[in-house]
């Protein structure tokens, strides 16, 4: 009985596929002038994001007393009375669940120690990206609701509960970039050693390292 031999038949479909995606490259017409860049108010919370240097972060300030109250109100469903996390079990009351934020003591590693609580303010590189993980995705069902102050409050009151700032310290554009984050030194500080692995020494391509 005769049969078409499997590597041709992958051979035919690629160049099918290539020929096709060619084909409808060529009738697509480019276009110009469409569309406008938008503007920060356009972009709501995501206009806040910021990178290491923390420059793009917005006015506002707070702290941790005052991120404490926010939180109740607005985190607590998801992620516990005092930064827990919330874990869904079967017949449990509420399906919502979220991550442990509070109690850090330890960078992740690839093999975790017993004992060893890994949250955010652990893993990430800079305090930033708590900052635009707040703002951007948080409430949940409310994302992008929360005001500058309500962001620096609850950036500040996660850093708190990490032992990473005092209870009254204020956070704001200026001061929250300086807070040095325990995870910093585990991710490349430039493109240059993230694409060289002899300069990165160890694998902080997730941030994990193995020599800590």
């Amino acid at each position: 009985m005769p049969y078409f031999p499997f590597k041709q038949f992958v051979t035919v479909m690629v160049l099918a596929a290539s020929v096709g995606c060619g084909a409808a490259l060529a009738q697509t017409s480019p276009y110009s002038g469409v569309g406008a860049t938008p503007a920060p108010e356009d972009l709501g919370a995501l206009a806040w994001t910021a990178g290491p240097s923390g420059k793009e972060l917005p006015p506002g300030k707070g702290t941790a007393k005052q991120g404490a109250l926010i939180y109740m109100v607005k985190c607590a469903m998801c992620h516990g009375r005092d930064a827990e996390g919330v874990r869904w079990a079967p017949g449990a009351f509420s399906v919502i669940s979220g991550p442990r934020l509070g109690g850090g003591n330890g960078v992740p590693l690839f093999r975790r120690p017993a004992g060893r609580i890994t949250t955010m303010a652990y893993t990430a590189p800079f305090t930033a990206a708590i900052f635009n993980t707040i703002a951007v995705e948080m409430p949940l069902f409310r994302a992008g609701t929360l005001t500058s102050d309500e962001v620096y409050n609850l950036t500040a009151y996660m850093l708190f509960k990490n032992g990473l700032v005092k209870e009254d310290e204020v956070m704001d554009r200026d001061t929250l970039p300086k807070v040095q984050m325990p995870n910093r030194n585990a991710f490349p500080a430039t493109d240059e050693i993230y694409m060289d692995m002899q300069k990165r020494g160890c694998i902080q391509t997730f941030g994990m390292c193995r020599d800590r």
